[in-house]
């Protein structure tokens, strides 16, 4: 499987937002791994192109309710 590296700057990102975002990327097919750093404001997913696009990804940000930078 052949991965790719997204990395999406949120606004206003905060500890308790984490937990709730990470179970929203982690039931996005094709997302294989997901990390945070609220001191960055960034999210950062390992997806598979193949079956998920960075579009997908961003659309888990603002469905959740949260800006993208």
């Amino acid at each position: 499987m052949n991965t790719k590296t997204a990395i999406i700057s949120i606004e206003d990102l905060t500890e308790t937002a984490v937990p709730e975002l990470t179970e929203a990327f982690e039931n996005t097919p094709g997302v294989t791994e997901v990390d945070f750093s609220v001191e960055r404001q960034v999210a950062v997913i390992e997806f598979d192109p193949e079956v998920t696009h960075i579009d997908a990804l961003m659309r888990v940000v603002l469905g959740k309710g949260y800006k993208i930078l």
